[in-house]
């Protein structure tokens, strides 16, 4: 009895690690930060992209900034969720991260940048109210 039951405790074990190891190297490198409301509207909505350099070790980056105009205080929007969706996946697509702004602000400044002698490809879409 005791047998069955450390093979069952080892079983469980094996398959939860396989299980991470699969949800970890999924190949995304997505953005998802906040959390949309039912309410919430689309403010910014973009494809970015940039194709690889010429050279095999260079890297290209971008930064995006909302809102891209001046908009005056009484107009601003509250940013609740950023969603960068990885296009490329499998493990060769760029990464994105925020260097100002974000949640709960009315701006925000994402920075893009692909892998070594790679580009990159996100859906950037951008919630508020």
């Amino acid at each position: 009895m005791a047998k069955i039951a450390v093979f069952t405790l080892l079983l469980v074990c094996f398959c939860s690690t396989l299980g991470w190891a699969q949800y970890r190297n999924n190949g995304t490198h997505n953005l998802i930060v906040g959390r949309r409301g039912y309410n919430d509207l689309i403010l910014y909505e973009r494809t970015v992209a940039k194709g690889k350099t010429w050279n095999p070790f260079g890297k290209v980056s971008e930064d995006v900034t909302y809102p891209v105009t001046y908009v005056p205080p009484s107009m601003r929007r509250r940013i609740t969720e950023i969603d960068a969706i990885d296009l490329i996946g499998n493990g060769k697509g760029g990464y994105a991260y925020i260097t100002k702004g974000g949640i709960n602000m009315s701006n925000v400044t994402i920075h893009f940048k692909s892998q070594s002698g790679k580009g990159y490809s996100f859906h950037l879409v951008i919630y508020g109210r």
